[in-house]
């Protein structure tokens, strides 16, 4: 029986975290190592990770330098055959998705199974498949929260603050060759929320990734994404968000 870790990073989330590690601890598979690293929380996040000390592999709150330092913390603790990151706010789809995902894992561990997520939009559920792995040079990310990667030497790139997850599955992907499967089941819930796809940081740091693996089209169209982003809000900031409604509505 392979033994799966799951990671939970989390920082100031009271309102969110208990969602999550429920979610987790009540997984069917009996052979899930739960590890969670927390960023020095101060609003009562801490209280409730040790009400489930005794269910914990591992848990530790200190600062971190970013929610990708602290997803290393968690793959350096990990001993599980392969990881999922389940971070706070997000969640399983359902108690049986890991022993769902376990007999479609390779014993070689090189290998990255992934599956569809369930974005959460208000009160709406929105089953969303993952673009294709051959299309990761055009067309972004996979889900990281839907996705189980084989424990071998991983390690997020600090460089990147914001899609280090993106430069993780290229790099495995196109430099270590890696095999990637997709299942067609929902493997998590996670709500739409924090840094926008749009961001212009996200897009200089995708353009990076996209030129270091050599994707010609992926960092053509992220550098005229940026471009098309920046105008929109010299738009917005001399026309006002009222005009730039207007204009996207005459578009469609």
């Amino acid at each position: 029986m392979l033994k799966i870790s799951v990671v939970t990073v989390c920082y100031n989330a009271a309102v969110s975290i208990e969602q999550t590690m429920l979610s987790v601890l009540g997984q069917s598979y009996p052979d899930i190592e739960y590890i969670v690293i927390d960023g020095g929380s101060t609003d009562g996040t801490v209280d409730i990770i040790k009400k489930y000390t005794d269910r914990l592999a591992y848990w530790v709150s200190e600062p971190d330098k970013g929610i990708y330092d602290a997803m290393n913390k968690g793959i350096a603790a990990a001993t599980g055959s392969y990881i999922n990151f389940m971070n706070s706010g997000d969640s399983f789809y359902d108690n049986r998705v890991v022993e769902a995902v376990v007999p479609y894992l390779s014993s070689d561990m090189k290998a990255v199974i992934y599956g569809n997520a369930a974005i959460c939009n208000g009160e709406k559920y929105i089953i969303k498949k993952p673009i294709p792995i051959e299309k990761i040079n055009q067309q972004g990310c996979l889900c990281h929260q839907a996705a189980f990667i084989g424990n071998l030497n991983l390690k997020y790139d600090l460089q990147y603050t914001l899609v280090a997850d993106y430069a993780l599955f290229a790099e495995l992907y196109i430099e270590r060759k890696w095999s990637f499967k997709y299942i067609d089941i929902p493997i998590c819930i996670y709500e739409l929320s924090g840094v926008s796809d749009n961001n212009v940081k996200v897009l200089d740091e995708s353009y990076d990734i996209a030129r270091k693996y050599g994707y010609n089209r992926s960092f053509l169209r992220v550098k005229t994404t940026k471009i098309a982003f920046q105008l929109k809000i010299a738009l917005k900031s001399f026309l006002g968000e009222g005009a730039v409604k207007l204009i996207r509505r005459i578009k469609s």
